[in-house]
């Protein structure tokens, strides 16, 4: 088994995954195999040729079913991978430096030799935003979005993540702890997911450069939001997005307090209740548990927002 398990969840990515695929081929690493799930059409041929080119390298698996979300044909592929020592995530339409894995598996090397490789352990990395053309957008994901990529704490990733699946590597431990939650529908990412778990029994940390190129195009499923821009904050001024994903971040906090509601430390759960609460409480009582637990968005305008809408 390669220290390093590569894992795609594709779906109908003919245009671009074969650009990703060679990226991957070209890392100065070479001790991984890329693991592939195909969710639809249009890239069966071309994932065909690549595994026959590299058997070696590439090897595809087959649910016999359909997921309908990255996020839980993510979860089923890491529950087909939890045994390998290290697992990355890899979209099907970016592009990696070749340089991603060494640096990455670098970082978390260091993570381990002071908190252990026992402990759950996760490492994310700044990304370069391109266009469809693979022209720069901007050279900083984190600066784009209005991101904080090393708020990391259990509190702050309550309320706000900052870690991007696609740049995420994360150990054994932590794989297979992230898993007891992989049917929890409160779960909103599994990236996510993923931070908790690490800041909560082990440890994340963050690399703050970009090590590949997040495309964005009409087809992205979440994709970068320039969070400087004046169509941005109009839209979450309006109040009921921001109002919902602040419910549903509460609801996730729950969620992560049942899963783990033994194991967690006596502080951990009481500010994963008090903010899973909030939705039930007062303005008042709201903002009471956001400045005793510190559950406030990293930047000032979400901050605001947070005010203002719930």
């Amino acid at each position: 088994m390669a220290e390093v398990t590569i894992l795609l969840a594709a779906y109908r990515g003919g245009t671009y995954i074969a650009g990703q695929i060679d990226s991957i081929l070209a890392q100065t690493f070479s001790d991984w195999e890329l693991v592939i799930s195909d969710d639809g059409e249009q890239t069966g041929e071309v994932l065909d040729r690549y595994e026959k080119e590299h058997p070696d390298r590439i090897r595809r698996l087959h649910a016999g079913r359909r997921f309908g979300s990255a996020q839980k044909h993510f979860l089923w592929l890491t529950g087909q991978c939890a045994g390998s020592e290290y697992l990355m995530y890899c979209d099907q339409d970016d592009r990696w430096h070749p340089d991603k894995i060494e640096k990455t598996r670098n970082k978390m090397k260091e993570l381990e030799a002071h908190a252990g490789s026992d402990k759950p352990l996760l490492v994310h990395t700044d990304l370069c935003v391109v266009d469809a053309d693979m022209e720069l957008l901007s050279p900083s994901f984190w600066k784009y979005s209005r991101l904080d990529g090393s708020r990391l704490a259990l509190n702050e990733l309550a309320v706000q993540n900052v870690v991007t699946g696609c740049t995420v590597m994360i150990n054994r431990a932590l794989a297979q702890k992230a898993l007891a939650g992989a049917q929890e529908p409160a779960m909103l990412m599994h990236d996510w997911w993923f931070a908790l778990t690490a800041a909560a029994f082990g440890e994340a940390a963050c690399l703050p450069e970009a090590t590949m190129d997040y495309r964005q195009h009409g087809g992205n499923t979440v994709g970068a939001k320039n969070a400087g821009s004046l169509k941005y904050i109009l839209e979450k001024l309006r109040g009921g997005s921001m109002r919902q994903a602040l419910i549903d971040t509460a609801a996730q906090a729950g969620a992560f307090a049942d899963c783990y509601e033994a194991e967690l430390s006596p502080e951990q759960l009481a500010m994963l209740r008090a903010f899973a609460a909030c939705p039930g409480a007062s303005r008042r009582e709201r903002r009471a548990v956001y400045s005793r637990y510190g559950l406030w968005k990293n930047d000032l305008r979400r901050r605001i927002g947070q005010r203002l809408w719930w």
